[in-house]
């Protein structure tokens, strides 16, 4: 298992500061999902937690010890990322791809083995690709793609996997397929998923924990049902809405409202 969690954490991109003071903890084994409008520094905060951006100041702890102290495979090994736009090599296959997810396991003695092998046909087999091994990742469908880089994540068998927005512009059937996915490997296989997610009632069905981030610090964390409030998305998001319980899942339902608010 591995526990993320940051501690003071001040991050920005040369001279503009994005993000001030953080404290978050965010459990092991369970689904955390980040949100907040855009531009507010959701993104940023991910690439903090996976080492891609070196914190001005404070800290991001991987496991209780700070992870710029770690080395680099170590980290691999513990946290896996899928970032927001991720593209492949032209004419690289799904398997190729997903081998990738081994990197971290190899050495120069030991370059690929048996275990490799069994986790990348694992890989396939828990997303759906088997048969889609051997096609080209720019022949897929954006859900398939997607569904292949989660493979390469799944194939690098870490305990923590952070992805960044893994439904933007996919289909609502697609958004599904790819939220169950994620839901199994934390129910069945106790990974810990941390998440961006920009649709509000998807984020409270599949969150155990959430975190909304506003005007540069964290503004509430908690369930779904403390972070999703009328009061609380009126002030992260600016807008007016209605809260009612989801009839079939029993998680918050966030009806928006426009310039036709009701009285």
């Amino acid at each position: 298992m591995a526990t993320v969690s940051a501690r003071a954490l001040t991050l920005g991109y040369q001279h503009q500061r994005i993000l001030d003071e953080l404290d978050v903890v965010l459990p092991e084994g369970q689904i955390s999902v980040l949100v907040g409008s855009n531009g507010c520094g959701k993104s940023t905060l991910l690439k903090a937690l996976a080492r891609m951006l070196s914190p001005w100041s404070g800290e991001v702890c991987l496991n209780g010890v700070d992870i710029q102290t770690r080395p680099t495979r170590e980290v691999a090994r513990l946290l896996s990322l899928l970032p927001q736009h991720p593209v492949a090599p032209e004419g690289m296959t799904v398997r190729q791809l997903v081998s990738l997810g081994r990197y971290p396991h190899q050495s120069w003695i030991n370059q690929w083995s048996r275990e490799d092998a069994r986790q990348v046909e694992r890989a396939l087999t828990r997303t759906g690709l088997v048969e889609m091994a051997e096609r080209g990742v720019d022949s897929l469908s954006g859900g398939q793609r997607q569904r292949a880089w989660i493979a390469m994540a799944v194939a690098q068998d870490t305990p923590l996997m952070l992805l960044d927005e893994p439904t933007s512009f996919l289909d609502l059937t697609h958004q599904m397929e790819v939220l169950d996915l994620l839901r199994d490997l934390n129910r069945q296989e106790g990974k810990t998923v941390v998440m961006v997610l920009h649709d509000l009632n998807l984020a409270c069905r599949y969150a155990d924990h959430m975190v909304a981030v506003c005007r540069g610090r964290v503004h509430i964390q908690g369930t779904p049902s403390e972070v999703v409030t009328r009061e609380q998305v009126k002030e992260v998001f600016g807008l007016s809405c209605r809260i009612i319980q989801d009839p079939f899942f029993h998680t918050p339902l966030c009806i928006p409202f426009g310039r036709d608010a009701p009285p």
